[in-house]
């Protein structure tokens, strides 16, 4: 719309000069006609008078020609005829010596102007004066007048027209379409990417269009990747604390098979072990289960999910990563479901690089709150990852969430977990706070719309 408005007020403006100055040249010419126009038929007029002025000036002089002149005067219609003496007299002090035609527009006591038109007439080598064709304006006034009015009417026409069609034209082909390109270009920028074109017309706008589903079909390819590359990450990061947690079940199977084998058991003490090599083998199966499943890349197919189970599932699969940081993980949640439309897998993700950024921050040990609620006045789930870490500055804060932004040392950190993290709960319809001041414990807070589905 905006867009349409500058068109169309650049237009008019334009078509505003453009009238202007055809109706001032068109005036401007009429005006210069009309005065060649005046000064040739008052030279004709003087021109079928002038052999009875010569008549009248041998015969009788001023007086005569005087009579003569306004006798011919009766036959020029609409045109006054008055003979100016071209003798220095006593009656006529000043002296009309002009050789030229000339012309002068004046205003008489009612307002109407009258155009005066000079004809010099020689007799016999003297200059006997001339004649004063006076004509009235009024015609050319009006027609002045007609040509403006008509120039007025044809620049509201044109500018109608040109508007209606600019408006019209702005909106239908330029701001609608530029509104789904804006529309599309704030989606992708919220997370939502892999798009199709917003436009299929075969012109330069559908052409951006397409464009701009491509780099978003390309970016959602690229960002898949990384989060495939920082979950393989924080999946070494947890192996290397399972391969500590799997040592003692494993010393304890170990143990107990060399007692079995032995033989020096009774069938008691034989049943005994096998129960506890059994279970120490389930315990080891259930953490690489756990392992596996994080690391396998899967479809993002949203569906509804209790968030409480997903925290739940998390936290027991960080606390190995916890105790090897002496920090314990602590998780709260509400006894009412906490359902949302989405993925489990990525969901886990965000609380997985929540909790770890936690434990990084926690150098000294502590605790790790993971809270879960549900807001229902606001229709929200609520998560919180609180530490009682080292905080972190206040500079730094507005860029925790920029992709490979890090504070850590080097090896210790991509800067990808929180800005992955960011993106999908952005996907998810969400958004992501943080609270924290240096020195001092640190609080994200994850808010997700709740579903209607019980």
């Amino acid at each position: 719309m905006k867009l349409a408005a500058k068109l169309i007020l650049v237009f008019m403006l334009g078509v505003l000069g453009i009238v202007a100055l055809f109706s001032w040249q068109t005036i401007r010419r009429q005006h210069d006609r009309d005065e060649v126009r005046r000064a040739e038929h008052a030279d004709d007029v003087v021109g079928a008078i002038t052999p009875a002025i010569n008549e009248a000036f041998r015969n009788g002089g001023v007086v005569t020609i005087q009579e003569a002149v306004e006798f011919s005067a009766q036959y020029v219609p609409s045109h006054d005829l008055r003979w100016v003496d071209g003798v220095k007299t006593e009656d006529a002090p000043t002296k009309v010596t002009s050789r030229r035609v000339s012309r002068i527009s004046v205003s008489d006591a009612d307002g109407s102007r009258v155009a005066h038109t000079f004809v010099p007439v020689v007799i016999d080598g003297t200059d006997a004066g001339g004649v004063e064709v006076s004509e009235s304006m009024a015609n050319h006034e009006h027609f002045i007048r007609g040509s403006l009015f008509a120039s007025l009417l044809s620049l509201l026409g044109v500018a109608t027209l040109s508007g209606v069609v600019i408006y019209f034209g702005g909106v239908q082909l330029v701001g609608k379409p530029l509104g789904k390109l804006i529309e599309q270009v704030h989606e992708i920028g919220d997370g939502k990417l892999s798009q199709p074109p917003a436009l299929t017309s075969n012109d330069e706008l559908g052409s951006l269009a397409l464009a701009i589903s491509q780099m978003s079909g390309r970016l959602d390819q690229q960002q898949n990747t990384i989060r495939h590359t920082d979950r393989l990450g924080t999946v070494g990061t947890l192996a290397a604390g399972m391969a500590h947690e799997m040592g003692t079940p494993l010393n304890v199977v170990a143990g107990r098979a060399n007692l079995i084998a032995s033989g020096k058991l009774s069938a008691e003490e034989i049943e005994q072990s096998a129960k506890t090599i059994k279970s120490e083998a389930e315990r080891m199966t259930t953490i690489i289960r756990q392992l596996l499943d994080f690391a396998r890349q899967s479809p993002s197919e949203h569906s509804t999910i209790d968030v409480r189970n997903v925290a739940r599932k998390t936290c027991e699969l960080m606390e190995t990563l916890a105790e090897k940081s002496s920090c314990k993980i602590v998780l709260h949640t509400d006894d009412d479901p906490c359902r949302i439309n989405g993925d489990a897998t990525q969901i886990q993700q965000v609380l997985t690089n929540l909790i770890t950024n936690a434990i990084q921050a926690t150098p000294d040990g502590g605790n790790i709150i993971v809270a879960v609620e549900r807001q229902c006045d606001a229709n929200q789930v609520c998560v919180r990852v609180s530490d009682e870490g080292v905080g972190i500055e206040p500079a730094d804060i507005k860029r925790v969430f920029e992709p490979f932004y890090t504070t850590k040392d080097v090896g210790q950190g991509t800067g990808l977990g929180l800005s992955i993290a960011y993106g999908i709960v952005k996907e998810h319809g969400g958004e992501v706070k943080v609270e924290s001041a240096n020195g001092q414990s640190t609080t994200f807070t994850v808010y997700l719309p709740t579903t209607n589905q019980s």
